[in-house]
This record gives structure tokens, sequence and C-alpha cells, in this order.
């Protein structure tokens, strides 16, 4: 067939993909003046794909023909387009079918696997499914052939998604050795079923999404946190997008990715976002997860393999880059040497405990002279005395603290404690600048019985906020609302509170000086009221006793 033949297609076809009987394409020609005029191609009646594509996407499916991995509202078009495999750049993602795919893939489908506790390697096998569908089209009959006829279809699978990554796969087949069982198989065929009808590479991307996002709701406080809640990614971004673009961007401990998507994709009149993203993860599993999710969203990327929590260990300075975003655990325990010196970091050793701060310092290390960075951390950073008290002295001192933005507790689907934003910059000569402090303990709805979310009018007022304090930071006055306070704090008054940087003893002061003599006369006026009522009071009870000894 040649090229321009192969942008058309017969009547059958078109019953073929739309899903309905011959007859019903004629019906439909018959019936509709506005249906796609036939063109001659090679001697054939044919119809142009697109012009099909169009007229049946303005057709809704009646509800008693929709198949069952169909959502209400969804058109012959939809379905056409999904069959046939058209894929179209411009198609906006449809979040419903998402969700629908998502909750079929994770529900019954995943039971097998269950069944037999190898659950996390069937969610890879579904990440790794999307991708090949949404990246690599062109391998997708492999993909499917290896699910039904291969002795270990998941290392098949493996292996195909490895030559899609190039340098970034090599030697990836993951816990993937050995057979599947024959309900494994059942499932993984059911499971490319379903994923085939991913007609384009932003659905893709976005059921590549949604999977990780359902489990990681799903798991709750007994799994791992699998990626960055969505409503505090679009807040980290928000504000990142506050700073001046960069060329580059790091994440130290990445999840599956979803920072650095989240802050790649283009922005309409400022072209790519950023040159690369550089990634790095505790393990080569969350590699694979995080490599497919950014090269499925067009992100440049690099990823590399850290066990552990980055340290001057080896007396080499880190490479730097202008953003750093990163969402690290909570509370680990800090690895390394029990010979590390002091200078080895360059505010101080964290404690073995708790690791922390030593995010903070890998942050500020990696930073470009005009870099930012943006981290996540628990509340208790923000307090915690001891080592941690001389480590926040020292990073203030230095000027590193622009600021911190305090969130409400159930954000996070794997924990109920609350988190801060930790604004940070290189360090300074000068004297060390106010710092911004946000209490937003307050802000977001819930989601769900559990689980939090903060609003768009949230993170859009936030973002303003931030805003507003970039632009003229030693004239800001802060801001008070019932979801949200802000105010600013010199390195002496912080200092005053012992260097505790919980934005709560900072934005609820008394911001109006008390006028001494208004308070006085007001609460003169008030006694002299309390006189008057007293009086009244000895009035009614010396009327109701004489009302009382009159009655017979």
């Amino acid at each position: 067939m040649s090229e321009d033949a192969a942008r058309f297609i017969s009547r059958s076809d078109i019953a073929k993909h739309a899903g309905v009987r011959r007859p019903a394409v004629s019906n439909w020609e018959r019936r509709h003046p506005d249906y796609p005029e036939p063109v001659l191609v090679e001697g054939a009646e044919v119809f142009a794909v697109d012009e099909v594509a169009a007229w049946l996407s303005q057709r809704t499916i009646p509800a008693n023909a929709l198949t069952p991995d169909e959502p209400a509202g969804t058109t012959y078009g939809d379905r056409f387009r999904r069959s046939a495999g058209i894929r179209e750049e411009t198609d906006a993602p449809d979040p419903a079918l998402s969700r629908h795919m998502a909750t079929e893939l994770l529900g019954p489908l995943g039971e097998p696997w269950r069944h037999s506790g190898r659950e996390s390697l069937y969610l890879e096998t579904l990440l790794s499914l999307v991708f090949v569908r949404g990246h690599g089209p062109a391998a997708w009959s492999s993909a499917v052939h290896a699910l039904r006829h291969e002795w270990s279809p998941v290392r098949s699978l493996a292996r195909i998604r490895a030559d899609l990554l190039g340098p970034e796969g090599d030697g990836w087949v993951g816990d993937a050795d050995g057979p599947v069982t024959d309900p494994e198989r059942w499932s993984l065929e059911r499971a490319g079923d379903l994923i085939e009808r991913v007609a384009h590479a932003p659905q893709a991307a976005d059921l590549f999404d949604r999977l990780l996002q359902s489990e990681t709701e799903k798991l709750g406080r007994r799994g791992e946190q699998l990626v960055t809640p969505p409503s505090l990614r679009r807040l980290m971004v928000g504000l990142a997008r506050e700073l001046p673009q960069p060329s580059d961007i790091y994440d130290p401990f990445c999840r599956s990715g979803e920072l650095l998507v989240e802050f790649g994709a283009d922005l309409p009149g400022r072209g790519p976002a950023m040159d690369l993203a550089v990634a790095e993860t505790p393990n080569e599993r969350q590699r694979r997860i995080a490599s497919m999710n950014l090269m499925l969203h067009g992100v440049p990327f690099r990823t590399g393999i850290a066990p552990h929590l980055p340290s001057g260990r080896d007396r080499t300075e880190p490479a730097t880059y202008d953003l750093v975003l990163t969402n690290p655990p909570f509370s680990m325990r800090a690895r390394y040497d029990a010979r590390f010196a002091w200078e080895d970091w360059p505010f101080g050793t964290p404690p073995e405990r708790n690791a922390d701060l030593g995010w903070i310092q890998h942050a500020v290390r990696s930073l470009t002279p005009d870099g930012r960075a943006i981290v996540v951390m628990a509340n208790g950073a923000a307090f915690r005395r001891g080592r941690e008290r001389e480590i926040r002295a020292r990073l203030l001192s230095a000027g590193v603290v622009e600021g911190v933005i305090a969130l409400p507790p159930g954000l996070f689907s794997s924990t109920t404690i609350g988190v801060c934003l930790w604004l940070l910059r290189r360090p300074t000569e000068d004297s060390p600048p106010d710092v911004l402090f946000v209490d937003a303990r307050a802000a977001g709805e819930m989601d769900t019985r559990t689980l939090r979310v903060l609003t768009e009018t949230d993170v859009s007022e936030l973002v303003a906020e931030y805003r507003a304090w970039r632009r003229a930071p030693r004239e800001f006055t802060g801001t008070h609302s019932p979801r949200w306070s802000s105010s600013r704090a010199t390195f002496e008054e912080i200092r005053a509170a012992d260097f505790v940087l919980d934005p709560a003893g900072y934005v609820h002061r008394s911001v109006t000086p008390i006028d001494l003599a208004a308070t006085t006369d007001r609460l003169h006026r008030i006694r002299e009221e309390l006189a008057r009522l007293h009086e009244r009071a000895l009035e009614v009870d010396d009327e109701v006793a004489r009302l009382l000894n009159g009655m017979p």
C-alpha cells in the first residue's frame, strides 16, 4: 500500500474499528448529508481517516452498546481512534478513561498477582505495557505476543522496554525470571487487551500517572509513597515557575520521576521548560519506573542510582544545577562512616537517627551560584533541638533559607504527618536576609475520608504570595486569611526564637500594637455597664419577691 493509501480506510474497516456492523456504516452514509465523501484511491472507493474520525467523534455510543471498559459518554470517534491506533499528539487525554482503566487493571485483574505475593512485579509490568503502547507502538505486537506465548512473558516485556529506553535501559530485565502461573497469564492477556485501546501517547502518559497514584492510594499507610501527591507537586512547580527558567533540574530522590515530569511539561510561549532533568533513585526498580515516566512524557533526562543519603564522603564537590526539586524520605537514618568529620557537611553532620537536614545540605551543595531548591521536609526538621538546632543556626547565618511554608497534615496516603516546604539558595556573604514564613496548615480540603488535597485556589494564592515576596521582600507585610497567613522575620527574631523555623511562631504574632488608653477606656465602659446590669438584676429580684409574697 502506498503512503497516500494509508491515509484512507474502507467501509468494512470503518465498521471494524467503530465496533458496528457493516450495514450501519452504509446507513450513516445514506442518512447523514455531512458524512465524509468517498474518494477513489488505487481503484477502490475509500474515506479519509481523519474525516471519518472527526465525524464519528460527534456521535455518542448508546449506553447499551458500550463495552465494559468504555465509560458513559464515549463516542464512536473515541472507539475508532483507539482501535485503529491513530496517534495524534494534539489529542488531550481523557482522565475519566484513565481512572476507569486503572480501576480495572489494579482491581480484579490484579487478583492473581496479589494471591502470589507479586503485586509490585505486576504494577511494573502494567507500567511497562503502557510505556510500550505510548512510546513504542511499533513494538506493541511483540509485547502482545510475549504476553500470550512466551514462557517468561514478563522477562520478554522487560527486554522490549530496555530496548526502547536505550542507554538508560542497559541490562534492565527486572525481577522477571521464570514463568507465570496460568491465572497470572490470563491477567496479563486481559490487561494487554485493555491497554491496547489507548490510542495516543498523551493518553498513555495520563494512564501511567493514574496507575502510580491509584496504587499509592490503595496501599495507604502499609505501602511506600510511590509518587509525591499531585496537589503538592503542583504547588512546588508553581513556586518554581516564579524563579528564572532553569537549564537543568535535579531530584536526588526522584521516586517515580513525577516532580521532574510536572516541571518538564512545555509551557505555551516559553518553549521547553528545561534542557535536562537529572534523577537519582535508591534502586533499579525505581530507576526503571522513573525512566519510563520521563521518556513517556517527553522530558530529556539522565538517571543514576544513589542507594544512600548523598554526602561529602568522597571529598569531591557534587554537580550543580539551576533548580533542585525533591521529596526525600522523612526521618530516614543517616548512613555514613563513624569517622565522618564535621567538615564533610558544610553546615554540620546530621544525626545518625535522622537525615532530614542532610538532604537540605545536599540540595544546597547541588545548586549553581544563582540556583534555588524547593524541598519537602517533615515538620520536625524545623524545630528539633540538639545537633539539628546547630545545623539550622548555620544555615540561617549563611542566608541559605529563603522561606518555609507549613502545609496541612493528611496530604500523603502513607502518613498523616504535616510537612513543610523549605525554599533554599546558595550561601551569601552578606548579612543574613529576612525569611518568608507561611502557615497554610488550614488550607486544602478532604478528598477522601483520610486524604487531604490542596485546592487550585490554595495553590494559586500561595504562588501569588511567593511572587509578592520575591518582588519586594523588604516591603513585604504578609497576609492573614482564614486558610493561611504569612509574615517575614529577621535573623535577629529567628535567633531570639532559638532558630526554630515553625511558621506558626512568626505569622501569628500580634501585628497591631495595643493602644493602652483606648483599651483602658473600653474596660471602664464595660465595668460601668456591668454595674448597671447588676443594679437592674437586684430590682428584678425585689419585684419577683414582692409578687410571690402577695400570692394567696
